[in-house]
């Protein structure tokens, strides 16, 4: 299945399709005992993020299959983490989603070697991204590609650990 995966930036176009995703994917969480994607992520917000070029779409064949955003800089402080290097230029992931039916198919590994292919490109020497703190099966996940727990922030009602992958200089085989 990976072999037919495509990656770009979202359109306009994809706003109802990456919406949707982010909506099921929040109630899957839910169900899993993490309510903090509920309710779902602004359809306003997801457009406003489509314009600022920062989401990106995985298709297979015509079906969405995950969605995420890179930005260059936080959407919210980290404040008394500590980074591998504080001044590498990083980009922030959010708001990684695979939908449902695709879990567990190897989509989210792939969105990771996507993102250091794209980070590699940008000249970004590490990716930086939190995690609801209760969700173990999740924080275990960035961790088995090389995420480093790195501190914890408090934000909205809901404790995060926060992790950074250096990318690695060199493309992987």
């Amino acid at each position: 299945m990976q072999n037919a995966l495509s990656l770009r930036v979202a359109t306009g176009d994809d706003l109802d399709a990456v919406h949707a995703l982010l909506a099921a994917a929040g109630e899957r969480l839910a169900t899993r005992g993490f309510p903090n994607w509920l309710p779902a992520y602004p359809r306003e917000r997801v457009a406003e993020n489509i314009d600022d070029g920062i989401v990106r779409v995985v298709w297979n064949e015509r079906v969405l299959v995950a969605t995420f955003t890179m930005r260059p800089l936080p959407t919210h402080p980290y404040s008394a983490i500590t980074w591998h290097d504080v001044d590498a230029r990083a980009r922030y992931l959010n708001r990684l989603a695979v939908a449902p039916a695709q879990q567990g198919l190897g989509i989210g590994a792939w969105c990771l070697a996507q993102i250091d292919e794209e980070c590699r490109r940008d000249g970004a020497m590490a990716v930086r991204c939190d995690v609801l703190q209760a969700n173990i099966p999740l924080r275990r996940f960035y961790e088995r590609h090389g995420h480093v727990l790195r501190g914890e922030r408090f934000h909205s009602g809901w404790h995060f650990a926060v992790y950074e992958r250096v990318v690695p200089n060199e493309r992987l085989p």
